[in-house]
């Protein structure tokens, strides 16, 4: 009789261990009201129907989306994205805005609304397009996931990612290559504003120009005058002696500087890349240029999962490199500075890789 006492108090324990779970824990298979309509909640209408995005205010706050959250029935922590296609398109084809939040209020910001623009083929930033928006309410895996209604806006773009540009001459032992993708020129963000920086060493007498297409001399930039550049130009030089110079072009304005480089320098013999892709325990090399020992180079840098990783000198932690501007925080940037000590985010991909380690620009644009 004892046993038998206890064993059932042991099934009756373990209903109403069950019970009490399923109560706890339920699922959802769908969403209707009283009336068996489908859940729906109101995403308000913007406070402005129309917005020019600008480049050089790409991390900026354009609109704050406001919304009344879904009526679940129960309380519920709700993750809002933010939705877009082209006017019309009834979301068949659409991108989703990289930053999600909890809470009624949406930050829009210029970059994102930007570069799914761009993704969309909405990139003429001559014309304004209309979007259509709307917001996706998500909870769980065991929540059908809600859409808002939607709402358009008429939006211009600008032009998008910054559009890589090549040196071309005698200088770096390019050897007037017009196809050598290892000239690429850094820059101090991935803002399309035209504004172009090199630091790095030269020999007396080197010439260059500069071209915007591989194997193409169509769009080039020369010497017009002292400090101007000419579309249809010479050649660039004033390299006086050997050493380390810094340039700076602004294509946009026809002009440039050459000046020498008289700040520190520091020789590193080998840089690379470690993060979570190889577990932050192995070391992924660059090459050193044959023409600048300062300057690193990989064509195919390979990197097989998303995550976080820096650049490191000679496979130890006592020097390294990672971000520090709004670029590399909030996007994956192309063109940019690890001079910081922030982690970056990279998305897995094989890359187009150049590092100056005097300067800390990076290229890092995925093939």
């Amino acid at each position: 009789m004892k046993k038998f006492n206890i064993l059932l108090l042991f099934v009756t324990g373990l209903l109403a261990f069950s019970a009490c779970t399923d109560s706890m824990d339920p699922v959802i298979n769908s969403m209707k009201d009283s009336d068996n309509k489908a859940i729906s909640f109101v995403l308000n209408t913007p406070s402005n129907s129309s917005y020019t995005l600008i480049a050089e205010n790409a991390n900026s706050i354009i609109d704050i989306f406001t919304c009344e959250q879904p009526n679940y029935g129960f309380p519920a922590a709700v993750t809002y994205t933010v939705e877009i296609c082209k006017g019309n398109n009834q979301f068949n084809d659409f991108q989703a805005l990289a930053t999600k939040v909890q809470g009624e209020k949406i930050p829009i910001k210029t970059f994102e609304l930007n570069d799914a623009m761009n993704a969309l083929k909405m990139s003429n930033s001559k014309e304004a397009y209309t979007v259509d928006f709307r917001l996706k309410a998500f909870i769980n895996d065991s929540v059908p996931v809600l859409y808002s209604n939607t709402v358009s806006m008429t939006v211009t773009p600008y032009s998008g990612a910054r559009t890589p540009m090549y040196f071309v001459g005698n200088i770096f032992n390019n050897g007037w290559n017009n196809n050598d993708l290892t000239m690429r020129i850094f820059a101090d963000s991935d803002l399309n504003d035209m504004l172009y920086t090199y630091t790095g060493y030269v020999k007396s007498g080197s010439e260059f120009k500069i071209i915007q297409n591989p194997g193409d001399w169509g769009t080039q930039w020369g010497f017009g005058s002292d400090g101007v550049l000419s579309t249809n130009g010479g050649n660039i030089g004033g390299f006086t002696a050997d050493g380390y110079y810094t340039m700076t072009f602004d294509l946009n304005n026809n002009k440039y500087t050459i000046t020498p480089y008289t700040g520190a320098v520091t020789e590193y013999n080998q840089i690379s890349f470690i993060g979570a892709f190889n577990g932050w325990g192995a070391d992924l090399d660059l090459t050193q240029s044959s023409f600048d020992k300062h300057i690193w180079i990989n064509s195919n840098v390979v990197i097989p999962s998303d995550g976080e990783l820096k650049l490191r000198v000679n496979h130890d932690w006592g020097t390294s490199f990672g971000g520090s501007n709004g670029l590399w925080k909030e996007k994956q940037g192309q063109f940019a500075k690890f001079d910081g000590g922030d982690n970056v985010k990279v998305k897995a991909g094989t890359y187009f890789v150049k590092f100056n380690d005097i300067t800390k620009h990076i290229i890092m644009i995925a093939k």
